[in-house]
């Protein structure tokens, strides 16, 4: 391979014509180039390592190899780890998208909530204010005519009524009643109204 190398180098010598700076760091160089590690003195120059010798090529070709099936399965398993984190990312993502909408719709159920706690509140408001205009025209009317009435309203009406009404102006109404309906209503009183106290 030499004796080819030198040929190569003789033919280029005389088939190049003579450029100022040629001359035999010149082929050197290019012999180098065709094969590395001839002239080492040159790599060392350049800062560059010469080429291992053949027998420690072999052994860094056995080590590349053993080194490559290593490699091959840290990347497989590199592979493997990033599919990991890709799908654990992915449902990292459903959960906090179901969390956002779980909170949404918790913020949503609240505010039907507190809208429904204010129309019960506004609705015992409205049947308080509309029991005392009822009451009052209950206290006003003469007790047989209010006693007429009376007797065809819903038992648990009645009773709200007869309860918030002016003592004196009940009795006078349940004199009217005839003595059964008397007897329920009050029956149904004694019910609603709290146990005495000893």
């Amino acid at each position: 391979m030499l004796p080819l190398l030198c040929a190569a180098a003789i033919l280029f010598f005389v088939a190049v014509p003579a450029r100022p700076g040629s001359g035999m760091s010149q082929i050197r160089g290019l012999v180098n180039k065709i094969r590395p590690g001839t002239f080492p003195e040159l790599e060392a120059e350049k800062g560059a390592k010469p080429e291992a010798a053949p027998d420690e090529r072999t052994q860094d070709r056995a080590l590349t190899e053993n080194e490559r099936q290593i490699l091959l399965s840290l990347m497989e398993r590199k592979r493997q780890l990033d599919e990991r984190e890709t799908s654990l990312n992915q449902r990292e993502e459903q959960l906090r998208a179901l969390r956002d909408n779980i909170q949404h719709q918790i913020a949503e159920l609240r505010k039907i909530q507190q809208e429904i706690e204010a129309g019960m509140d506004a609705k015992k408001a409205l049947d308080a204010d509309n029991l005392k205009k009822v009451v009052s025209l209950y206290d006003g009317m003469d007790p047989k005519k209010s006693a007429q009435k009376f007797q065809t309203l819903d038992p648990k009406v009645a009773v709200q009524i007869l309860m918030a009404m002016n003592q004196r102006k009940a009795a006078q109404l349940l004199e009217e009643i005839p003595p059964q309906k008397a007897k329920e209503i009050t029956e149904a009183i004694v019910r609603k109204a709290p146990p005495p106290t000893n």
